[in-house]
């Protein structure tokens, strides 16, 4: 945050204040589905407590060291360092036990994994039409993350910043679910 932001307000971003959209992945357990929250501003991931666990299978070890101008979209107190599993640097709240894994994280994350895309039973559900697809035909959008259908019938294209930041969401998403 610049010092011309507010502190963040329910489910603002704690990078950019940016209003974060929540979409669904497939949990290691094949009958649920995991709730994340993702800002469309800045790329930003926020991981409520247990959904990291329970969407990728890794840990989060906290630190003691607060980050300066990062703060909890729930409880709305300053971020602490923490480590990922694998010792990748990500933030966390001690209060809520949320997670925060930036753009740059997401990047690290996925350059770690070998690039594949998701297995075929993975879906998320069109914030246009509202249902569920198969992630391999997601696309990020400034409206969300859409279906191809959706992005063909309303004729939006997208310009580089946005098929970069779609490119690395899908090895987000590879990451999350463990494709090797």
């Amino acid at each position: 945050m610049d010092e011309t932001n507010q502190l963040p307000t329910g489910t603002e971003c704690p990078q950019c204040n940016t209003k974060m959209r929540t979409f669904m992945v497939q949990s290691r357990n094949p009958n649920k589905d995991v709730e994340l929250d993702r800002c469309h501003g800045c790329g930003g991931v926020w991981f409520d407590a247990g959904e990291l666990e329970l969407s990728t299978g890794r840990t989060v070890a906290a630190g003691k060291t607060p980050v300066k101008d990062r703060y909890c979209p729930r409880c709305l107190i300053p971020l602490l360092e923490a480590t990922l599993t694998g010792g990748i640097a990500v933030e966390n709240c001690r209060h809520c036990k949320g997670t925060y894994l930036d753009a740059k994280d997401l990047a690290i994350c996925a350059r770690a994994a070998a690039a594949k895309p998701p297995p075929p039973d993975v879906s998320f559900a069109c914030d246009s039409c509202k249902q569920r697809k198969p992630f391999a035909g997601a696309e990020t959008t400034p409206n969300g993350t859409w279906c191809a259908d959706c992005l063909a019938k309303k004729g939006t294209t997208l310009d580089a910043q946005a098929k970069e930041k779609t490119s690395m969401f899908k090895a987000f998403v590879g990451w999350l679910r463990g494709d090797k």
